[in-house]
């Protein structure tokens, strides 16, 4: 039995009740407790990652399953939970456990997720998704006089059960096309049995996984497993600064790297060698759906809710939070990508690429570039903090579909100016200015050539992500690692009169993504080069293995926010770092 260590700040203030009645308009959005007359009209989460420009072209998630995986099941009572949960994921063999029991931090998360209601308030980020509720936690267990926990057991079975239900069995033919994962435990350097089994089916199912990155920050090396594996998306928590609530401020709790990495073929750790958070969102005062049942995490005291559904909680914190918001987007991609029926729109290094590629930088957003010469480079990549920085729905839509239309099912219409997918695995030319591919490479470059002149001033952003080869049977003790190969991220300028010459390169050799951004210093020609370096390890018999990458990229004519060139487990991730209320409608 797995004991996971609790990774998160203890709940004190069930205590307290506060009594609110509201009316709002309809809207489709999860609230913040922050920048409104009272918890219920505060900022609108949704517009603030720019989810408006999916929603505005119908695109709530209906075409996409998300699976949330965690500790406990969403407790289906709540009024915003109503009739949501499609399928609940626990090991029928396993009897006399707590298992799939209902749970407080389950129902958070998949009120953020996917909740719908008759109140803005009640809304999730992808309201119309399909949405299934997994449960490993056999037990719960806390210290003396507390009430909500976050530390649990599992067993190997009631741990597999639902990723391998979700990822690669599926349900009645369907499989998740996204899981979210909103627990951890401490393993930076990703090696454990369970985040190389997870990694293992996030690879061969072609799922999205999304994960917290924790709430052990502001020291490095702190984001832990399953965030810490290679294959999925790892999300921070942004707070709001002093002033604005703009949600552009890293949280001080949210985890980051520099974290470390593990070679199992020399059984080395190398120190500091990765920048392991992704993307960063919205995961600061928060209001969010309450459920007060003694079951699941909540062990001691009483339900101050009489069994109510109209119970919520404001202030609520935590990269638990994060994470599903990005999860709840990813959906929203799907949703899309489905309608467009452009199978390589939907794959997890597409959708990754692009959410990082369209993220805005947070503010001191510094990803380690320097100038070498005329040459940008960062053997860093990504903010060890922010990653590619902070979820931006709007650019990542240009980006991704861009001035596309969809005409039918299956039938668009574009405008030449975004480049949905090319031809092939290895590179094209005549490319738009924003656009995206699926690839694979196995040695030398490839090169993706753009069509027009790009001006001088114009933003550069691109992504290139890849996977780590991991291995899984059906026993956690089957989980290995095969390999993990070493991409670079290239841009050059192209001029038939002085030559071809460098002008970026991202670098960072124990990564699985690379990332350049900066401003364009002259107008000419330009190709972006994904580039085979090496493999850091290989334990299979090959020599190279043939690696699949996503690729997104965007000319922006006019620059974003911006970015100077530098020269020169814990568990559940939230914190209690102020008094909060459960209220009722």
């Amino acid at each position: 039995m797995k004991t996971m260590p609790p990774r998160f700040g203890v709940f004190h203030a069930l205590g307290v009740l506060g009594f609110a009645c509201f009316f709002m308009p309809n809207a489709s959005a999860l609230v913040s407790s922050y920048g409104g007359t009272s918890v219920f009209n505060g900022v609108y989460i949704n517009e603030v990652i720019g989810a408006d420009v999916f929603y505005n072209q119908g695109f709530g998630g209906q075409r996409a399953v998300i699976a949330n995986i965690e500790a406990g099941t969403i407790w289906g009572g709540h009024e915003t939970m109503q009739g949501r949960t499609i399928q609940n994921l626990f090991d029928p063999t396993i009897t006399g456990t707590q298992l799939g029991q209902a749970d407080w931090h389950a129902t958070f998360v998949g009120q953020a997720l996917a909740g719908r209601g008759l109140y803005t308030h009640q809304d999730g980020i992808a309201p119309l998704a399909q949405l299934w509720s997994g449960s490993i936690a056999t037990s719960w267990s806390g210290a003396p006089l507390e009430q909500f926990v976050g530390s649990f057991d599992t067993t190997e079975a009631s741990f597999l059960y639902p990723y391998r239900t979700a990822m690669v069995t599926g349900v009645n033919g369907t499989r998740a096309d996204v899981i979210n994962s909103s627990w951890g435990y401490t393993d930076p350097t990703g090696s454990s049995a369970e985040a190389v089994a997870i990694d293992a089916m996030l690879r061969s199912s072609g799922v999205i996984g999304v994960f917290s990155a924790g709430n052990s920050g502001p020291d490095g090396n702190t984001v832990g497993a399953p965030g810490s594996g290679y294959n999925g998306i790892t999300v921070g928590a942004l707070t709001n600064s002093a002033a604005l609530p703009t949600y552009d401020t890293i949280a001080d709790f949210s985890s980051r790297g520099w974290n470390d990495a593990y070679n199992p073929q020399t059984d080395v750790v190398i120190s500091n060698a990765r920048a392991k958070v992704d993307l960063v969102a919205p995961g600061d005062n928060l209001t969010m759906a309450f459920y007060g049942g003694l079951t699941g995490g909540h062990i001691a005291g009483s339900d101050p809710t009489a069994g109510s559904g109209q119970y919520y909680i404001s202030g609520m914190s935590g990269t638990s939070f994060s994470a599903p918001i990005v999860a709840g987007a990813a959906a929203l991609m799907v949703d899309a990508g489905k309608a467009f029926g452009i199978s390589e729109m939907v794959h997890p290094l597409v959708v990754k690429a692009a959410l990082m590629a369209g993220a805005t930088p947070t503010q001191g957003w510094n990803n380690g570039q320097y100038l070498d010469g005329a040459v940008i480079r960062t053997s860093q990549a990504l903010d060890l903090a922010a990653g590619a920085g902070a979820l931006n729905l709007e650019k990542t839509h240009s980006i991704y579909i861009g001035g596309s239309l969809l005409l039918a099912p299956s039938v668009y219409a574009t405008d030449g100016k975004n480049t949905l997918g090319v031809s092939g695995l290895s590179g094209a030319s005549h490319l738009a200015a924003q656009g995206w591919d699926l690839g694979a490479i196995q040695g030398g470059a490839n090169m993706y050539t753009l069509a027009g002149v790009m001006a001088a001033g114009s933003q550069f952003s691109a992504v290139l992500t890849w996977y780590a080869a991991r291995g899984f049977d059906v026993a956690l003790t089957s989980a290995q690692d095969t390999a993990l190969s070493n991409l670079s991220l290239e841009l050059w300028c192209l001029d038939q009169n002085l030559g071809d010459r460098l002008v970026g390169r991202s670098e960072s050799p124990w990564g699985t993504t690379e990332h350049l951004r900066f401003t364009l210093s002259e107008t000419g020609r330009y190709q972006i080069r994904v580039v085979w370096e090496n493999q850091n390890y290989q334990m299979a018999a090959e020599p190279n293995l043939l690696t699949d990458y996503g690729l997104a990229w965007s000319f922006a004519p006019i620059p974003e926010p911006s970015v100077a060139v530098m020269l020169g487990l814990s568990f559940l991730f939230w914190t209690n770092r102020r008094h909060r209320r459960v209220i009722a409608r």
